[in-house]
């Protein structure tokens, strides 16, 4: 015989058991859908081993990469393991993956992190070693507007202006297509893809030089963090000058008055978005497809071109001595060329056929003119001919040399140019696109 107490207490187990029966048959119903299916089986995993992106491997050293300073900014990112076959899952959909450090720079204790579980709705993941290989796409900076950027497995589609830039005595200039200033960014985003391999080896498949694809090289665990090398769209260039020999004149001499300008037709100033492929196995019937193809414009889209009659000045600088910052009877190497203003190079659109000339007075240190040079053709001397037309690829800065040969009055004009991967991509991003 029950008291009523063990009654009121026998009822209330059993009400209980009816409520988890209940609920147990509404997460059932639940998790019916695809994408809450394809969730748990990525979670469940055979491995313990989380995620991570960094610019470090797990053991601690350093990763041969891309870029030789640091990514300091948010980036989207989309992750596929088992990628190019019929067992294919998204592992990262349009993942914002937040950057953020902790220690302090001056006591030599800064770290730097890129975290994806800080933001509401998204999972740690777990490398899952039955289901290589695994790729990477990612933009930077992090966006979630997806009529701006949008990408997936194959394609990669940016709906921002890219433009061009300028140099007035010393201060960069961004100019929109009709050649106006603008506030918005030259280069509004940056692009990685990264490939890793069922050996655990990483490609970068935006790499400019083939020869440096691999992002490490030593034998490392599979589950290793992932450095993203971000690569740019645009390119750059620069000025420097430098003597071949020494003067006949004890004058100090310098330049003033200097301006460069296009004087080719079609020179592109700005597009309107950029598009690629970015597929591909890595197989001889598939290959890899760069975003970033080093033909001149590829991926660029909506094209504004100046013509003849409106062609852009790039650089120029109206006065003061001394603009190379020193006597030019210093500088006779390349290593020890003076470069003119704006140092860091201004941005331009990857193309072909440019062609510019130079216009500067050269004078003594008392500030009469030594020399002018007016509207001369800069051409590049290889084997013997001269070539006046330029191409300006993704991802390289062109720093071109003016050589000033010969002795006292015959002075003459050369050129040569250098061009060398843009790896500098810290704090050169805005992080406020979307307002």
């Amino acid at each position: 015989m029950y008291n009523r107490t063990e009654i009121s207490n026998a009822l209330a187990l059993a009400g209980v058991r009816v409520a988890l029966a209940a609920l147990s048959v509404l997460f059932f119903f639940s998790c019916s859908s695809k994408d809450v299916l394809e969730e748990i089986e990525d979670i469940n995993t055979d491995s313990t081993d989380p995620m991570r992106f960094s610019c470090q491997m797990d053991q601690g050293t350093p990763q041969q990469r891309a870029t030789s300073t640091l990514l300091t900014t948010d980036f989207l990112v989309n992750t596929y393991k088992a990628y190019a076959t019929s067992k294919q899952q998204t592992v990262m959909p349009n993942y914002h993956v937040e950057y953020y450090t902790r220690g302090n720079a001056w006591s030599g204790t800064l770290q730097h992190f890129w975290d994806y579980t800080t933001i509401e709705g998204q999972y740690e993941k777990f490398w899952d070693y039955s289901n290589f290989p695994y790729r990477f796409h990612a933009v930077a900076p992090y966006t979630n507007n997806q009529a701006r950027v949008k990408m997936d497995d194959h394609n990669l589609s940016i709906h921002a202006p890219y433009y061009y830039q300028t140099c007035l005595n010393g201060t960069v200039q961004t100019r929109k297509a009709d050649c106006t200033l603008t506030t918005e960014e030259a280069e509004p985003y940056i692009a990685a893809q990264v490939h890793r391999g069922t050996d655990g080896k990483d490609t970068d498949l935006l790499a400019i030089d083939p020869a440096k694809a691999n992002v490490n090289n030593t034998t490392t665990t599979r589950h290793r963090e992932v450095w993203m090398p971000f690569h740019h769209l645009n390119s750059k260039i620069r000025f420097a000058v430098y003597t071949l020999h020494p003067w006949a004149t004890e004058n100090l001499l310098y330049i003033k008055d200097l301006t460069i300008k296009v004087t080719s037709d079609n020179f592109v100033t700005a597009a309107t978005g950029y598009e690629a492929s970015c597929g591909g196995t890595g197989t001889n019937d598939d290959p890899y497809t760069s975003w970033r193809d080093l033909s001149a414009n590829s991926g660029f889209k909506g094209l504004t071109r100046q013509p003849a009659l409106s062609l852009p000045t790039l650089f120029t600088f109206e006065g003061g001595r001394n603009v190379a910052g020193n006597d030019l009877r210093l500088a006779q190497t390349q290593k020890t060329a003076f470069f003119l203003q704006c140092t860091e190079g201004i941005m331009q659109l990857p193309q072909t056929n440019v062609t510019m000339t130079v216009s500067f007075k050269v004078y003594d240190q008392n500030d009469q003119v030594y020399l002018t040079f007016t509207d001369v053709p800069i051409e590049i001397e290889i084997d013997g001919t001269y070539h006046p037309y330029h191409t300006w690829q993704s991802g390289y800065i062109y720093t071109y040399y003016l050589i000033l040969g010969g002795i006292g009055d015959k002075l003459e004009l050369s050129f040569t140019c250098t061009l060398t991967p843009w790896e500098h991509v810290n704090g050169s991003l805005s992080t406020d696109l979307e307002q």
